[in-house]
């Protein structure tokens, strides 16, 4: 028993010395929900699967499209029905219109890694970029260290439970089941964070700008024709607007006028 009173110190030691590296590490916020019982099979896939550098890597691009305004809602669609036949998602959208009354269509898609060179080549297919940036992250240097702390949490675990199977006093076992449990919930939150990695891995992310009006200038009859357009909506805006705040004083007026002819 004083062979176990001296090995829990250490123990307790150990676990919050892994635990405040975790914090310090700037890595995401982690997702909760793992059981204990999945961690023992999870620990197994981690030690049988190698990472090496460059297996994580978050991509993603920001690009922008000018097409006429025949053209803007039919280029919307084949883009969407191209995210459909990639499986990917669409996660953010936003329309807008500018004082032409242009519009303006921003979708964010989330499109699986393996295909993304793929899926970008096929929307140029659609219509060329006017513009496009992209950016890769690579997080395997994060993955591997989280592996590496799973590793040394989950032989501190094993060693607990032999130690508590050993120990012959309900306190001596209390004392280790807790220490267990603060095991437990640090092996849950590193497998949460390399959740989050793997997840943001497997999909790579396009934010593309489809932007109406493209090859209307000063010398297209397109650009007259809009503007005419909009001016007549302005001022049809304009008579309605006075009509229902002038109307009902023109009619005061006239009943007003019309009782003193009478009297």
């Amino acid at each position: 028993m004083k062979a176990l009173k001296l090995f829990l110190p250490a123990l307790i030691f150990i676990s919050c010395s892994s635990f405040s590296d975790g914090q310090i590490n700037g890595t995401p916020e982690p997702f909760y929900g793992a059981t204990v019982e999945d961690i023992s099979v999870r620990s197994e896939a981690i030690s049988s699967n190698s990472v090496s550098q460059g297996d994580y890597i978050i991509k993603t691009a920001y690009a922008s499209i000018d097409v006429s305004s025949s053209k803007f809602s039919t280029t919307v669609s084949k883009v969407e029905d191209l995210v459909e036949a990639f499986e990917g998602n669409i996660s953010n959208t936003y329309l807008s219109t500018n004082y032409q009354g242009l519009k303006s269509y921003s979708l964010t898609m989330n499109i699986p890694a393996i295909d993304f060179e793929i899926f970008l080549g096929q929307i140029e297919t659609i219509s060329e970029f006017s513009n496009i940036s992209s950016n890769a992250n690579d997080v395997t240097e994060y993955v591997l260290d989280i592996d590496s702390r799973l590793k040394a949490l989950n032989n501190e675990k094993i060693a607990l439970e032999k130690i508590k199977n050993e120990a012959s006093s309900t306190s001596d076992k209390l004392q280790v089941q807790t220490q267990l449990r603060y095991v437990n919930q640090d092996i849950e939150m590193l497998q949460g964070q390399k959740e989050y990695y793997e997840k943001s891995t497997s999909y790579s992310t396009l934010t593309l700008e489809i932007r109406e009006g493209s090859g209307v200038s000063l010398f297209s009859w397109n650009y007259y024709v809009q503007r005419a357009l909009s001016w007549i909506e302005a001022i049809i805006g304009i008579i309605v607007s006075l009509s229902i705040a002038i109307g009902p004083l023109v009619l005061i007026y006239f009943v007003i006028k019309r009782t003193r002819n009478k009297s």
